[in-house]
């Protein structure tokens, strides 16, 4: 029998360490009544096939209701606190690029009878130190060092949300007005991360009391995801969540 040669087993140890490290303990983020979370969504309907540059090889982008084309979700939520792990975060305004998937044929463990919907999230954005960004670089989530922010008052017309997103190459600046009656929704949901050598994903209940009528415009300057897939200044989908909570896992494992 021949022995493995001394690259052989350095290559084997240095294979598994890269499993190990890819293969993170999970991690849980919690948002409960307490931190008086809020969050402000706008979309729009892009191609599918534009769309599949977003999601990245291992996912398909979910038919949206114009045939042919999907959707993608500008969100921020700002929130007074939460917690990660047993370790407090502290206030923080985060934002995400969210774009529905098709369900995955392996979900790694994740019981797809529970889950309302799949998607992916191709950027996180907000401060580089914040602990909550850093969760999501932790679990291989693409994240980008971001000022975002996020500010919601009342009128007699309905409810003014701005949020706006300022990096180092680019600004996206939007203006929402929201009226109509709010509705609470209680969903499961499953989030994952675009890389294509690991499975990261963050899956747990979310419920928030969301208002689904409103307007909205968007002013940009520079590079930003309005500029890349040349969206319209005005987007198809607007809602706003107030009392948003959230029990999240975040987990990730090699493919």
């Amino acid at each position: 029998m021949t022995k493995p040669s001394g690259v052989m087993l350095a290559a084997a140890v240095l294979f598994m360490g890269l499993r190990m490290a890819a293969a993170a303990p999970p991690e849980s983020w919690v948002a409960t009544a307490k931190a008086a979370c809020k969050g402000l969504t706008v979309g729009w309907t892009p191609t599918l096939a534009a769309l599949q540059h977003v999601v990245g090889p291992r996912w398909r982008p979910a038919q949206g209701p114009v045939k042919g084309h999907g959707v993608l979700l500008l969100f921020a939520t700002s929130c007074s606190r939460s917690r990660i792990g047993k370790t407090e975060s502290g206030a923080f305004t985060l934002g995400a690029v969210i774009v529905p998937v098709e369900n995955p044929a392996d979900t790694h463990g994740i019981h797809q009878s529970n889950v309302h919907g799949w998607a992916v999230v191709p950027d996180a954005l907000g401060p580089a130190a914040s602990p909550v960004l850093q969760l999501f670089k932790r679990h291989a989530f693409a994240v980008t060092d971001a000022k975002v922010t996020l500010t919601i008052h009342s009128t007699a017309k309905g409810r003014r949300a701005s949020m706006s997103f300022v990096t180092s190459k680019g600004r996206m600046q939007i203006h929402a007005l929201v009226s109509g009656p709010a509705k609470r929704f209680h969903y499961v949901s499953a989030l994952a991360g675009t890389d294509a050598s690991i499975f990261s994903v963050f899956t747990g209940p979310e419920s928030a009391s969301r208002q689904a009528q409103g307007s909205a415009e968007v002013s940009t300057r520079g590079d930003t995801w309005v500029s890349r897939l040349n969206l319209d200044a005005k987007p198809k989908i607007v809602t706003l969540d107030q009392d948003f909570v959230w029990a999240f896992n975040f987990s990730k494992q090699p493919y």
